[in-house]
């Protein structure tokens, strides 16, 4: 199938179904799950009714049964520092083996490999990390499930992040919102619910002014060259069919441009980080160049749309989707700067198209067996733009001439998926679920891998509302697309090379993971204790090397990743509280793919023993509780970081971290009421509460480049008014 046919095909059906939305005479449905307290809740009839059901379908179809789910409501996000104003990873960093890693990057349980989906559905991978843009004013709920994933769930080993969007089926009216404060920040937006005509819509849109774009490469609380402008807004349609029928619809887009900050007081003749050439290099007779001085800038695009059927019965159910993805990545150096300091000046253009097709559903066989299954198509095409300026120099790393010379390199990628799962949730007995599946995974990118992997999951709930579950899966992970080759290769005898001369290309990751874990509910208490082990073979690591701008990915022949994850949550009256901790270690043997991003020293040494990954967090914990006063909501969380890994000692893995860091951000909300039905909401949010000045990664790492250091204290206020 081509990428003509695939673009055709999500054309037509999204004109279909907008038809159908339009044209179907309406039946009324209803609504009980909406938190947001500033919208008009919808009164309780046959329309809400249907769409709840249909809701409890789609839900049922991909349970994740036996898996480690964690989720958070939009009424908890409200209610939490910071509100809506963060993004979706941000999130997520209150959820149990959640790190942050610079720039609104998240790991979880020692990797970033995470897959999105938006009401069931996937979204494709494109050029940036969608959690980084998405605003948590999308989402009714956001849930992440990781473990020992059954089934339905592939090609990504860390976890699923389901967002489940807003729906005009439950509420109805809108709200506008002025948030603001440090770093000039400005941040208006916009929602929006109601049903029209049978037809439910929910529509949000924000944009974004900021001094502090990226994560700053030095601890001094205002950045220089940080500004970022940022816009994005989803627009989500459904309409129901009779009483056993849905068609949906949803329109979304993120479009994001900064600048790269930089660091001061330092000057390209002597800048301590030397890369593959001596210093001082000298462009158009020019060697002196102010750190200060570099104007870089990078921009971010991503847009998607997906176009859902839903039909579910009694005794079955199904959705068949519709889905695609273009998305845009930019890098414009200082050619000049870029040169002087890291000995190449890399113009970057990525764009990247997908669609494909979504097919699941569930059949109840007889009272003790539910049967799922599903096919999932993608394809996807990358086209890289690569040009890089740089300066000859000889062996020895000396600059031989003054002309620079250009690299330029232009690749088109395809890769084309298809999956597809079978599972049976068996119930043998009182309390007792036996999930089995087996799961078939096709990639082609230069050449085709096929892998079937088993997964099998058991879950035991006691008379006493004690939890008990274990599992195992085989995962398949795909190489992403590579053009590491076209583009270091040509910089050999230039400024611009990588420590090594040569190597060889990415290969799929595969992975046998074990997870268990017990949870029990007390009244208002509910407490979790998770562990796991994960076994890779290939896995797939990545950094950012040298004076790339964009993260360089690379295997290790073997690696381990294990922890322990404690979670415990409390809510009753006007009192909420949670705490997480998780204790993990991710190490790696033997780098087997793109060497030329390490030394010798490196190599022999990653060779020779277990070395920590660039996501090895060790200890991560976060706290908070929120408490309603009367018209008051006063809510305070704190997150802890043991560090991720830091300095390189002789050239090699040294296995130090960075130090630890702690940050406790603090939030008070004033609801007035401004007439019998209507209120608005005054917030205060103080992040980073006792000024902490901290570094998420140092830049020294074995995958290095500037550091990154965490926000200082910032004081921002907002307003909320309903319409």
């Amino acid at each position: 199938m081509s990428s003509k046919h695939v673009r055709r095909a999500l054309l037509l059906a999204t004109a279909v179904l907008l038809q159908a939305m339009i044209a179907i005479p309406a039946s009324y449905a209803d609504d009980d799950g909406d938190d947001d307290d500033d919208d008009v809740r919808k009164p309780v009839d046959i329309v809400v009714v249907t769409a709840q059901r249909l809701d409890d379908a789609r839900a049922g179809i991909e349970p994740g049964i036996g898996a480690s789910s964690y989720s958070i409501s939009n009424e908890t996000v409200e209610n939490r520092p910071g509100s809506e104003t963060t993004t979706i990873n941000q999130v997520m960093l209150q959820m149990p083996g959640v790190t942050q890693a610079g720039s609104g990057d998240v790991r979880v349980r020692g990797g970033s490999d995470l897959q999105y989906r938006v009401n069931g559905v996937i979204i494709p991978e494109g050029l940036s990390d969608l959690g980084e843009t998405l605003s948590p004013r999308i989402a009714d709920k956001v849930e992440l499930v990781t473990g020992a994933l059954p089934a339905e769930y592939g090609l990504q080993v860390n976890g699923v992040v389901n967002i489940t969007t807003k729906s005009g089926a439950y509420t109805e009216g809108g709200q506008a919102e002025l948030y603001g404060g440090s770093h000039s920040d400005v941040e208006p937006a916009v929602e929006y619910t109601d049903t029209i005509d049978g037809t439910n819509l929910f529509f949000t849109a924000d944009y974004l002014h900021s001094n502090r774009g990226l994560s700053s490469p030095t601890s001094r609380s205002d950045p220089a060259h940080d500004t970022t402008d940022q816009i994005d807004g989803l627009a989500y349609f459904d309409r129901t069919i009779g009483a056993n029928a849905r068609v949906s619809l949803i329109l979304a887009g993120t479009n994001e441009q900064f600048q790269i900050p930089t660091i001061t007081g330092a000057n390209a003749q002597n800048y301590p980080f030397a890369f593959g050439f001596q210093r001082p290099l000298q462009v158009n007779g020019q060697s002196a160049f102010a750190s200060g001085a570099l104007n870089e800038h990078q921009g971010e695009a991503n847009h998607f749309v997906v176009a859902s059927y839903l039909v579910a019965d009694d005794d079955w159910s199904l959705q068949v989707s519709l889905f695609g993805q273009a998305s845009r990545f930019e890098f414009r150096p200082d050619v000049t700067g870029d040169v002087l300091f890291y000995g190449s000046a890399q113009n970057i253009r990525k764009n990247s198209l997908a669609g494909g097709t979504q097919v699941e559903g569930t059949l109840n066989v007889g009272d003790d067996h539910i049967v799922r299954a599903g096919v999932i198509i993608d394809e996807s095409r990358t086209h890289f733009n690569y040009a890089a300026l740089a300066v000859p120099v000889n062996g020895a790393g000396v600059q031989t001439s003054g002309t620079p010379v250009t690299v330029a390199s232009f690749a088109k990628e395809p890769e084309d998926q298809m999956s597809a799962f079978l599972q049976d949730e068996w119930h043998p007995a009182d309390g007792l679920t036996v999930n089995g599946g087996i799961r078939f995974d096709y990639v082609r990118e230069l050449q085709g891998v096929t892998r079937f992997s088993p997964r099998l999951n058991v879950v035991y709930t006691t008379a006493d509302d004690t939890t008990f579950h274990a599992g195992y899966s085989r995962y398949f992970v795909p190489a992403p697309a590579d053009e590491s080759d076209d583009a270091v290769r040509p910089l050999a005898p230039t400024s611009g090379r990588y420590p090594g001369v040569s190597g060889n290309p990415l290969r799929a990751e595969t992975d046998d993971y074990y997870d268990a874990g017990v949870r029990k509910t007390v009244d208002a208490f509910s407490f979790g204790l998770d562990g796991y082990w994960r076994a890779a073979a290939n896995l797939l690591d990545s950094g950012f090397f040298a004076a790339s701008p964009i993260a360089q990915s690379f295997n290790f022949r073997s690696a381990r990743v294990a922890g322990v994850e404690l979670n415990a949550t409390y809510a009753q009256g006007p009192l909420t509280g949670w705490a997480n901790l998780a204790v993990a270690e991710a190490r790696g043997s033997g780098i087997v793919s793109n060497q030329f991003f390490f030394t010798p020293a490196q190599l022999a040494l990653a060779a020779g023993r277990n070395v920590p990954l660039s996501t090895d967090q060790q200890v991560t914990a976060s706290l908070g509780g929120s408490y309603h006063w009367g018209a008051f909501l006063f809510s305070g969380q704190l997150t802890y970081g043991s560090g991720l890994p830091s300095k390189i000692i002789d050239a090699g893995f040294s296995g130090v971290h960075a130090v630890g860091h702690a940050q406790l951000d603090l939030s008070g909300v004033y609801r007035l009421a401004v007439s019998d039905n209507q209120s608005w909401d005054f917030r205060i949010d103080v992040m980073n509460l006792f000024d902490n000045a901290f570094l998420i990664q140092d830049g020294a790492g074995p995958a290095g480049s500037l550091p990154q250091w965490g926000a200082r204290r910032e004081i921002y206020a907002g307003v909320e008014v309903p319409f």
